[in-house]
């Protein structure tokens, strides 16, 4: 069984020390100890250190919401793979849509990363998803293939395995409500088929395709069912370790964990 995730990036929308100190000393107190759900929270850059120390010894992980795609060199204001490492990160964010959209990075970026990822013996959390244009334009499938390839390219069949890919589509991001759960869980499918064919049942049985997008307690019920949603990567409604406990807590009963 795919050991379900349940994990928060949390943008910019926490912007003070003292507030995102604050904020994972609840989600520690609250879910610190749980063990049957994998749990990570992908805070801003400067507040990694600080998240670091409050979730030691717990069994919440952390890392970053994003990584240069080289090691070293002139890259102003990048963050390289291995201060990522030192600073304690098992996970690191590649590929949001946002990222995509505002500062132009590619399929052949995201791979970069991805393989960057694994030499530093961090977990990539991979985002995918298509775009309202996408689906008005029926090529929805093609883009999130593209997408897919494009992550596990030149990987090892372990590595591969190990990836999380957070299905994210852009059109349902912010907004009220998620995505259709038999759309989510379709799309899912999808993946994992296309995987299988690509590099075997073996890394498609195994590889963990997570969603996020307007994910939230009204909703998580009827996601968490599905059979190829294996967790939730949260937004805005994880900023409140309260609704991030109540979501930890959902999928644990719904999963009968």
């Amino acid at each position: 069984m795919r050991k379900p995730i349940v994990a928060s990036s949390w943008k910019m929308h926490i912007n003070s020390l003292n507030i995102g100190m604050e904020t994972a000393r609840k989600i520690r107190n609250y879910v610190g100890n749980e063990e049957k759900v994998e749990m990570f929270i992908l805070p801003t850059f400067p507040l990694i250190s600080y998240v670091a120390k409050i979730f030691e010894d717990s069994n919440i992980g952390y890392g970053g919401q994003n990584m240069c795609y080289e090691e070293r060199g002139a890259f102003t204001g990048e963050v390289p793979p291995l201060i990522l490492k030192e600073l304690g990160s098992s996970y690191v964010e590649i590929g949001h849509a946002e990222r995509r959209a505002y500062f132009n990075e590619t399929n052949e970026d995201v791979n970069k990363k991805v393989r960057l990822a694994f030499k530093y013996n961090m977990m990539p959390v991979v985002c995918i998803g298509e775009n309202e244009n996408d689906k008005i334009k029926k090529i929805s499938s093609i883009k999130l293939k593209d997408q897919v390839l494009w992550a596990l390219d030149k990987l090892n069949e372990e590595n591969m395995k190990n990836v999380i890919l957070a299905y994210e589509p852009v059109w349902a991001i912010g907004k009220q409500e998620s995505a259709d759960s038999n759309y989510v869980e379709h799309v899912h499918s999808f993946i994992r088929n296309e995987i299988q064919k690509n590099y075997g049942r073996n890394v498609s049985e195994n590889i963990r395709i997570i969603y996020g997008g307007s994910v939230s307690i009204n909703n998580i019920e009827k996601l968490a069912i599905k059979e190829n949603i294996d967790g939730f990567f949260i937004g805005r409604f994880g900023l409140k370790p309260e609704n991030f406990r109540n979501m930890v807590e959902k999928v644990v009963n719904l999963n009968n964990l």
